[in-house]
């Protein structure tokens, strides 16, 4: 399956953030933020996954009927012409259903996938902030030295 630009854009700035991210932890409780994150977005696409197997039959019947009821809602607020027949085509019932219950799916998945993102984007902003003192501390230490020129022996 190949990518989209968007998707592969995306797919690069997750594992830019995730690599980041990674340089970034240094204590226990990052690490734990970090790995409970990732398990959570795990979990809740694996639970989409055996959801969408164990349903799938469901949810295309469901899309069937709202599939007719939007196709032939219109006839009952409207009736069509004597000469213009609408016919209903099982197979072509069958597809639509079939591809907006996958595209629902993959909706679900995407989503899944960029709340993990979104609260991985949250723990670097929350680790950069709190290193943010100490960084500048040691940058104004250093520019201190700078101006005060080569230490004298």
């Amino acid at each position: 399956m190949s990518l989209s630009t968007t998707e592969a854009v995306r797919a690069v700035f997750e594992n830019a953030v995730q690599a980041y991210l990674q340089k970034s932890l240094r204590t226990s409780e990052d690490w734990d933020r970090f790995n409970g994150i990732q398990r959570e977005i795990d979990a809740r696409k694996m639970q989409e996954q055996a959801a969408f197997k164990r349903e799938v039959s469901e949810r295309i019947a469901e899309a069937k009927q709202v599939i007719l009821r939007e196709e032939y809602g219109v006839a009952l607020d409207r009736p069509l012409p004597p000469w213009a027949h609408k016919q209903s085509n099982a197979e072509e019932l069958e597809h639509k259903a079939r591809n907006r219950v996958q595209v629902d799916h993959t909706r679900r998945i995407k989503a899944i996938e960029r709340d993990g993102s979104d609260a991985f984007v949250e723990l670097a902003a929350e680790i950069r902030a709190r290193d943010a003192p100490a960084r500048e501390s040691s940058l104004t230490q250093s520019f201190e030295q700078s101006r005060s020129g080569p230490k004298r022996i």
